[in-house]
């Protein structure tokens, strides 16, 4: 009976120790401290949400918004210089588990047909949603996000003057209303 005992208090040590972990983190840093660093670069903090908006917390620098989204401001645009550098943080906020709602920011060539884009995403699960017949078109592009992840793309603004235009390549995002324009003048 002694020996039953003492197995079973390794047995349940064992499990309540390997439970805790003890390792590595895989879970990235918001988005705002992975851009702490003051390096010149202009950072536009988005949020997605799960209304199939890029959202943004109180006013940034050349964020053009209208109307609410929660607690958030619904981004329209983003407003920028030919040439500049900017850093995009996206971060997913959502109730809802990966597999139903994730986010990704994808800025697109002017000229690009977005919608073409958008249909042959839905069918690329394993490239994150993102058509492979498209990549010559991406500027910049963040990972697919699930809730409470991160990710940061910095990028050079096309010196071509125009609107460029981003999307949620998430399956019904992008004809959910997830766009955005980048606007250089």
């Amino acid at each position: 009976m002694k020996k039953v005992l003492i197995h079973s208090f390794l047995l349940l040590f064992v499990v309540a120790f390997a439970a805790c972990g003890g390792g590595e983190s895989t879970e990235q840093a918001p988005a705002e401290e992975q851009a702490a660093v003051d390096d010149g670069v202009r950072t536009i903090n988005l949020i997605g949400t799960d209304d199939l908006r890029y959202a943004a917390e109180g006013e940034q620098e050349g964020v053009v918004t209208n109307g609410t989204t929660g607690e958030f401001s619904i981004v329209e645009a983003i407003e920028a210089a030919p040439g500049e550098e900017i850093r995009v943080n996206l971060r997913t906020v959502s109730a809802m588990p990966p597999t139903a709602m994730s986010h990704n920011f994808v800025l697109v060539e002017m000229g690009t047909d977005v919608d073409a884009f958008a249909r042959e995403s839905l069918s690329a699960r394993d490239t994150d949603y993102i058509s492979p017949n498209f990549e010559d078109n991406i500027i910049a592009s963040t990972a697919m996000l699930g809730n409470g992840e991160s990710d940061s793309v910095t990028f050079t603004v096309p010196d071509e003057p125009g609107e460029y235009t981003f999307i949620c390549t998430f399956p019904g995002h992008y004809a959910g209303g997830m766009v955005g324009k980048l606007i250089v003048q």
